[in-house]
This record gives C-alpha cells, sequence and structure tokens, in this order.
C-alpha cells in the first residue's frame, strides 16, 4: 500500500513538519511526527474531586462518567461550580460539533471548582463514547516532563544547564559550543530530524520501524544548523531527544524509569507513560486523520520510539492538570529550577509570547499563560495555567487536524464570567 508523505503547517508555533500517509483512494494510516508548543501547557491547580479514578500503572483507569460535571472543592459553591461545569460542558460540545472532530476531553480548575468533560467517541468505529479519564497521546507535552527532569538532575549537581553537550553526546555539529540550556529553551540552531527527507522516507518505508535515540539524532547530524548556538530560537525535536539521550549518559538509566521514578509517581501519574518504552496503559483512545475527506485510523500509524522523549508521552487531562499543578506549587522542583524553566526567550511566533525551559508563555481570552502544546500523529493537546487567575485547562483531540488553541480559548472564555 502506497504511502505519501507530505508535510503539514502549523499556525500557532513553526513547528517541525508532519508526515502523514495518504495514497489517491487509499485507507493507509497517515503517520505524524511530533510538534507545536504554542498549543500550549497549563500548570493546574490539582484536581479537588476528579471523575476518573486512576488506577495503578499497568491496570486499566476506572472510566469517569460520560461528560462529567464539576466536583467541587469543599470550600468551593457547589452550585456556582455546577452552573459553571454545565456551561464549560456546552462549550465543549460545541466546539467539537463545529470543528466535526472525533472527539475532545478537558480538564479546567477554577478556584474551588473542577471540571473533567468529554465529547464525542473515543473509536469512531465503534461508536464508543469518550470518557473525561481517558488516554490521548501528549505529543510535546512530554518536553515539560522532560525539562522537569534535566533540572532535577541539575538541582542535585549531576550536571550544569551550561554544560556543552558534546560532553554527552557526539557528533553533534557545534556540539561543543551547545548547552544543555539551550537545548532545552531551542536555541541550539539543531537541525529538526523531523523535517528531514531521509527520515520522512524511511518512515514511509517502514512506519513500523522501532528507532534508537541516535538513529534519529543522526537524521540532524547530517544536516546544517540553522544557526550558531544562542543566536536564534528554532523549535527542533531533535534538542529533546538530544536531552533525553543526555539523561540516560549522566544516570546510566533509562529515562523512561527516571521519568516514573522522579515524576510521574511524585506526582501521582498513574495514567502516564512513555509509549514504546515501558508498559502502556490500558485506555488509549483511537487517534485520526483525514485522507481524501475521509476520517483514517492513524493510532498506530508510527512506532512511538520516532517521538520518543520528543514527544511520545501518553496521558489523561487530569494527569496532565495535576502534574503542572505539582510543577507550579514547587512540589516537583524548587524555586531555582523555576526561575530557571520561566526564563524566557524571544519566539516571535503569532500567540506566543516567549519560551523557556521546555514551557511555552501565550497570550489568551483570561491573560497571561504559560504552558505547551503537542501534535503527534491522530492527537493534539494543549494544557495552561493562568498567570493572572486561579485557573487551568487541559484539552486533548482524537484528530490531528483538530485546532486545540480554539477549544481552549473558547473554555476560557466560559471563565471570564463564571
Amino acid at each position: 500500500m502506497r504511502h505519501v508523505l507530505h508535510r503539514l503547517a502549523w499556525i500557532a508555533f513553526p513547528v517541525s513538519s508532519s508526515l502523514a500517509g495518504c495514497g489517491g483512494g487509499s485507507t493507509a494510516a497517515p503517520a505524524r511526527a511530533d510538534g507545536d508548543p504554542g498549543g500550549g501547557l497549563a500548570a493546574a491547580p490539582a484536581p479537588h474531586g476528579d471523575a476518573a479514578a486512576p488506577a495503578p500503572h499497568g491496570d486499566a483507569a476506572a472510566p469517569a462518567p460520560h461528560g462529567d460535571a464539576a466536583a467541587p472543592a469543599p470550600h468551593g459553591d457547589a452550585a456556582a461550580c455546577d452552573r459553571l461545569a454545565a456551561r464549560l460542558k456546552a462549550a465543549l460540545e460545541a466546539a467539537v460539533g463545529a470543528q466535526d472532530l472525533p472527539g475532545a476531553a478537558a480538564a479546567v480548575e477554577l478556584g474551588g471548582c473542577s471540571f473533567r468533560g468529554a465529547a464525542g467517541a473515543a473509536d469512531v468505529e465503534a461508536k464508543t463514547p469518550l470518557e473525561p479519564g481517558a488516554l490521548f497521546r501528549a505529543g510535546s507535552i512530554t518536553k515539560t516532563f522532560v525539562s522537569t527532569l534535566v533540572l532535577l538532575l541539575r538541582a542535585e549537581g549531576a550536571l550544569s544547564l551550561d554544560d556543552a553537550v558534546s560532553t554527552y553526546v557526539s557528533g553533534l555539529p557545534g556540539g561543543e559550543e551547545i548547552t544543555i540550556r539551550q537545548l532545552l529553551n531551542h536555541t541550539s540552531g539543531l537541525f529538526n530530524y523531523t523535517e528531514s527527507d531521509g527520515f520522512l522516507r524511511a518512515v514511509e518505508a517502514d512506519p513500523a520501524r522501532a528507532w534508537a535515540p541516535g538513529e534519529l539524532i543522526a537524521f540532524s547530524a547530517g544536516k546544517a544548523p540553522y544557526f550558531e548556538p544562542g543566536r536564534g530560537f528554532r523549535y527542533s525535536n531533535t534538542n529533546y531527544i538530544v536531552a533525553g539521550s543526555i539523561v540516560e549518559a549522566v544516570t546510566g538509566r533509562r529515562i523512561a524509569e527516571l521519568l516514573r521514578e522522579r515524576v510521574l509517581e511524585p506526582a501521582g501519574l498513574s495514567s502516564t507513560y512513555l509509549d514504546g518504552a515501558e508498559p502502556a496503559v490500558p485506555g488509549l483512545v483511537r487517534g485520526y486523520g483525514s485522507c481524501d475527506g475521509e476520517l483514517v485510523d492513524t493510532t498506530s500509524a508510527v512506532d512511538p520510539s520516532s517521538a520518543w522523549t520528543s514527544g511520545g508521552l501518553v496521558s489523561s487531562a487530569g494527569d496532565l492538570t495535576t502534574f503542572f499543578a505539582r510543577l507550579r506549587d514547587g512540589g516537583l522542583l524548587g524555586q531555582a529550577e523555576l526561575a530557571e524553566m520561566t526564563t524566557w526567550v524571544d519566539t516571535r511566533p503569532d500567540g506566543a509570547r516567549g519560551y523557556g525551559l521546555g514551557l511555552a508563555r501565550r497570550t489568551s481570552p483570561i491573560g497571561t499563560t504559560y504552558g505547551h502544546g503537542g501534535s503527534v500523529w491522530g492527537f493534539v493537546s494543549a494544557s495552561y495555567c493562568a498567570v493572572e487567575r486561579d485557573a487551568a485547562i487541559t484539552v486533548l483531540v482524537n484528530h490531528e487536524d483538530g485546532d486545540v488553541t480554539t477549544i481552549v480559548d473558547d473554555l476560557l472564555r466560559v471563565l471570564e464570567d463564571p
């Protein structure tokens, strides 16, 4: 079956090319490489009553009721939270209908109110309703998790953000001048491996191929850098493949194990895992693309090792909200590390106002937000924390062409007048 790979542009942020397989009249599943930090990232308060009770890693998560309403915190006004939940649920359903999406899940926190909702289908063919606790590919939100792990190692003195990349990973052009900090804030200049024609051809030839990190890095190493280290900003998935390799070189351990031990378990995230690198948690919804006007299942179009530490995480809206809550409140990183993470470089993309260490800054209907977003074959994601408001939001969509930023803003407008 013939695969035709083409590049898809993303409006919110200049990101990696995407892989999509769409032959004329073919039902081949599109394959897509990860990108889009501009989709946003949210540090949300910890849920006060998440409808989906997460199961231990490797066990099925107990599904929440479809279209679950707000669960108020003990100090919240239950009636007010219920009214807010109804409006958020209606806005989410309207957004899914307006974009003709398979489905979307959302988590919203505002003061004492906690909303977990979903609309549409987890599996279109089986007509399975999408549940609020369902699992999605999180895409580039993975980068915030990896940056958090690097900063934990920095806090312990295992590495310095100013260490040269060549100290740990060889063969990269300018590796002696590139620092770990420049990897994390995309100022390294390293060529994005997912924009490599060689990588696109290799995925087209064998979508199920399992990739080693060094093989992905080699696609970048063979290309001229975009600019000298520190002389510009260019979002590149290669940066976080290299960062993951550095973590393993420094610790002598697999990064999936370290993420679980140092980040996922301390934050209480039992529905999150690095796909292809550890056992899956049951509950991943089907992801879709469009080919010749037809909906095509792209859930497993490419082996997840092709994204690895640049975009391989699977998670739920509730888990992502909890992660950013712990991050924001100092439950994962100390103040010095949080200050490093929120030191912004100028990105100049539409809708974004800077990029830190695995963290994007963006304007929204309720003010400045910090967070990250992602796009990966079959899925788009966004998770934000509103800086001026006690509010946070995560939206996950199971169609790779979904405009997740618009859905986020639609829900945030509801919060303007709760």
